[in-house]
């Protein structure tokens, strides 16, 4: 039997949710961390904030 399109979206919607969801909260991370490090590191200056993002690499093994 085979799935219709719905079947077949879902699963792939799902994941491609998922991927940004964790990319988000993963920069969102890696960011309060750059700001805690670099208050700790100049406590009695204003702290200039620069945006930091993450950039996750896939590849995919090939089969033989």
């Amino acid at each position: 039997m085979t799935k219709t399109l719905a079947a077949h979206a879902a699963p792939i919607a799902l994941a491609a949710l998922l991927t940004t969801a964790m990319l988000f909260a993963t920069n969102a991370l890696a960011g309060h961390q750059y700001r805690v490090s670099a208050a700790a590191q100049q406590p009695a200056q204003v702290v200039a904030l620069d945006l930091q993002h993450v950039t996750i690499v896939g590849r995919r093994a090939t089969r033989a």
